[in-house]
């Protein structure tokens, strides 16, 4: 280790080590000590008295929400989201792996549902945006944002456009 690195080390030690007593928990401490005063100690009177130890480890008084009274019992969910059997992907490959050709064509077959199901999808999209870019023009929204989504709706058409182009050649070989 070289020299400069031990004094960054040693420097963030004391960094850490400083934040740690200036901040740490000082619960463990004697509640019962007080610092010295700054006047002289010949004007300070001693006095002694037996204090009594504070009990720390007092039980714990149940309250409403912790009593076994206050636990709602378990009960069905208010509300559980839609399971749609028809969505499990069940379309994996049946035939024969030793088979490149075949599964070469699964491939693309998997391709072409994957595009068409973007190019259907795109058609939502844009909708959606558009109405959220109505709503930011008419709200007064910085050009900026607008234009991000103007070409955001671009963009979404133009890989639709080029994806439709695919499929098209796809289809006429």
């Amino acid at each position: 280790m070289k020299y400069w690195q031990a004094l960054i080390v040693i420097f963030l030690g004391a960094v850490i080590a400083g934040f740690t007593l200036r901040f740490a928990n000082i619960g463990w401490q004697n509640p019962t000590y007080n610092p010295p005063s700054q006047t002289k100690p010949e004007q300070q009177k001693r006095t002694e008295t037996l204090i009594t130890p504070i009990n720390t480890y007092a039980p714990i008084k149940p309250n409403a929400e912790t009593s076994p009274k206050a636990v709602k019992p378990i009960t069905e969910p208010e509300y559980l989201p839609p399971i749609n059997q028809a969505e499990k992907q069940m379309d994996d490959f049946q035939g024969d792996l030793s088979d490149t050709e075949a599964y070469q064509a699964y491939l693309d077959q998997k391709d072409a549902k994957l595009k068409q199901q973007y190019i259907a999808a795109v058609d939502g999209k844009v909708a959606q945006i558009e109405a959220l870019l109505a709503r930011g023009v008419k709200e007064g929204l910085p050009q900026q944002q607008l234009q991000e989504a103007r070409d955001k709706i671009t963009a979404l058409k133009d890989m639709q456009s080029k994806l439709r182009t695919e499929l098209s050649e796809r289809d006429s070989k």
